[in-house]
Order: structure tokens, then sequence, then C-alpha cells
């Protein structure tokens, strides 16, 4: 059988020609380059997840406006002449507050 000079050319581009050598580091640069994967991924699902809460929350709010607008600015309305409505505010402002900061401090803390 004759090899011819295509044969040897193949054989020779096929034949690795040193064994390959991985870096000393090779686990730990894998690990990094996956952990980089991974919080790309999950950064994309949070900025899809937003994206998806605000279109929902915005549908939602045109909806009720669409539907409920002649009515909740009617009430709006009244309650703005009434005085004694005011008197709620302050409270209504310090629980917010209050419970916005338990919450960051729970948070912190836990999460």
């Amino acid at each position: 059988m004759e090899t011819t000079l295509k044969d040897t050319a193949l054989r020779q581009a096929l034949a690795p020609k040193e064994p390959l050598k991985l870096p000393s580091n090779f686990a730990h640069l894998t690990l990094c380059r996956i952990k980089r994967e991974r919080k790309a991924h999950e950064r994309r699902e949070h900025i899809f997840a937003f994206a998806t809460v605000a279109a929902c929350l915005l549908l939602g709010c045109a909806v009720i406006g669409y539907f409920y607008g002649a009515s909740l600015l009617a009430a709006l309305q009244v309650m703005a002449r009434q005085s004694e409505s005011y008197s709620l505010v302050p409270g209504i402002a310090f629980c917010c507050i209050f419970f916005a900061l338990l919450n960051y401090y729970l948070r912190r803390k836990y999460a």
C-alpha cells in the first residue's frame, strides 16, 4: 500500500506534536468563570423579573385608571375638602418610615 503525500500530511496534521498542558490554576480559573457566568445569568433574571413586574404594575394602574378614574378623582376631591382626614397623615407617614427601616434592618441582619 502506497502512502501518498496527502496521507502523510493528514497524519502529521492530526498527530499531536506535544501533549496539551493545562495551566496550574486551571480549576481556579474554571470556577471563577462559572461564578461570573452564574452572576450574569442571575442579573439577567433579576432584570427580566423587574421589567415584568413594572409592566404588570403599569398595566394594572392603567386599567384601574381607565375603569375607575372618574370615581377615584371625585373621591379624592371630597377627601381634599375634609380637614379631619389630614390628621391621619403624620401617623401613617411615621408607620411607613418605621416599617421601611425595620425591613431594611431585618434584611441586612438575616439575609
